[in-house]
């Protein structure tokens, strides 16, 4: 039973995928700031949510595939918490309440395509 589980972990492409994408994030990040769109002292704030949306994105993508479908909770939850703390310091601490609103719109959904059918 131990072996299958690092076999999987072995295997399991999506966390390359998500190493690369964070590593573009910072790329992109680091590029807007040389070229004076992002502050120094703000890229963070982009990096947040741009981590969030890469973790939403991979426990969609893990969805597809019945082995990994158990890992995706985790994900999401940190995926919406990153987005909401980041875009709540891009938009104002004081205008962060929509956010919420956002993140339990997109759980509703995520949760609603991942549901399992019950058998009639």
């Amino acid at each position: 039973m131990a072996e299958d589980n690092q076999n999987k972990e072995k295997h399991d492409p999506w966390s390359r995928v998500t190493g690369g994408l964070i590593l573009i994030l910072l790329g992109v990040l680091f590029l807007l700031e040389t070229m004076g769109v992002v502050s120094w002292g703000d890229w963070w704030k982009y990096f947040l949510c741009g981590l969030g949306f890469i973790f939403i994105l991979e426990a969609v993508l893990r969805s597809g595939s019945p082995e990994f479908r158990p890992h995706i909770t985790g994900r999401l939850i940190a995926g919406a918490v990153l987005m909401l703390v980041g875009g709540s310091f891009i938009f104002g601490v004081t205008n962060w309440w929509p956010f919420i609103l956002i993140g339990v719109g997109v759980v509703l959904v995520i949760s609603t395509l991942w549901a399992k059918k019950k058998p009639e």
